[in-house]
């Protein structure tokens, strides 16, 4: 949530603290006055405003409850007696006392949860930056994977915007989901470290031996992510990488590889992934086959539906591929983009 939201939630709250004090008057008013039950409502408001604003709103709001039912309350409405000075002090002081104390411990924990967030921000920045020298090491080993993998974390991140408005996907697809599926995309070829120069770099197509040994770079990538996620546990980000790196090659008819998955057993990260890929790899010039044009890289797409891909995502590549074909033509004309660290 932004700052300014939380300003404005927090003077929301101020003013129906306000107008809930104010309510609790004229209850204990038409109620007949002090002598009754009522006046324990108005630690409600108190309550309200202290958790959420801290200990100078709380202590302000405090006084002016504390007034509502003091000097200018009855005790008794029916008789018309008034209040001693000493009953309604007391119970102002207390009013004000409970809203230091609220207050007070609501200071402390929002500044230890911000100190909190601000660590783990920090060390989410650092294992990013970790993943991304990663990434620039695959680059490294590979000239065509420079722009190629910053090129597709965008596509995956238009796919997964996108099919977010499928029922099928609700609660499942949320803002951290695309965040961590943008971030690990770039991920997806790291494995490629690991195959021989004589067949990474070979300026010709592979035959089928160097082909069975290129297609070990999705389980080198996915067991070194493997390595890593012993040290960060529980990490969404590299969770995705590992699904997205070792599967990414699957095919929805279940003749992919590592591991001949179909369907939805395949991860969403991987089937998105796929579709990603073979659009840049089709549109990319390779020392093996020319560039095809966006058309002919739709048109392969459309025909893969239902057996190299997963039909949803086909289909919502379909419905927004001049976004794709925007994005990489700008990346063509302008050089290599940078992934956004944080």
């Amino acid at each position: 949530m932004l700052l300014s939201q939380v300003r404005i939630k927090r003077k929301g709250l101020i003013i129906v603290s306000y107008i809930l004090s104010t309510i609790v008057f004229a209850i204990v008013y038409f109620t007949g006055g002090t002598h009754k039950v009522y006046t324990n409502l108005m630690y409600i408001p108190i309550s309200v405003i202290s958790s959420t604003n801290g200990i100078k709103s709380a202590v302000v709001h405090a006084i002016y409850s504390g007034l509502l039912v003091g000097p200018i309350m009855p005790m008794n409405v029916e008789a018309g007696r008034q209040q001693d000075f000493f009953n309604w002090f007391i119970r102002l002081v207390m009013y004000v006392v409970i809203a230091a104390v609220i207050g007070f411990f609501a200071d402390y924990y929002r500044k230890e949860f911000e100190v909190n967030k601000k660590k783990e921000k920090e060390l989410a920045d650092a294992q990013y930056s970790m993943v991304y020298s990663l990434v620039k090491l695959a680059e490294s080993r590979d000239d065509n994977t420079g722009a190629h993998i910053e090129r597709v974390a965008l596509f995956c991140r238009i796919i997964a915007e996108k099919l977010r408005d499928n029922p099928k996907y609700k609660g499942y697809i949320d803002d951290s989901y695309i965040e961590n599926l943008y971030k690990a995309a770039p991920l997806h070829d790291i494995g490629k470290v690991g195959i021989p120069d004589q067949i990474l770099l070979k300026p010709g197509k592979l035959n089928q031996e160097e082909y069975e040994i290129m297609k070990n770079h999705a389980v080198i990538g996915a067991n070194t992510l493997k390595e890593v996620i012993r040290k960060y546990p529980d990490n969404r980000l590299l969770e995705i990488g590992i699904s997205i790196t070792n599967y990414h090659h699957e095919r929805w008819d279940g003749k992919g590889y590592p591991e001949g998955l179909k369907v939805t057993d395949i991860p969403l990260s991987a089937r998105i992934m796929a579709v990603a890929d073979v659009y840049d790899a089709l549109r990319s010039v390779r020392v093996y086959k020319r560039a095809f044009s966006h058309e002919e890289a739709v048109n392969i797409i459309k025909e893969g539906r239902g057996t190299q891909f997963d039909p949803d995502i086909v289909d919502v590549f379909l419905e927004n591929h001049a976004e794709f074909d925007y994005v990489f033509s700008n990346t063509m004309a302008s050089g290599d983009i940078a992934l956004q660290v944080s």
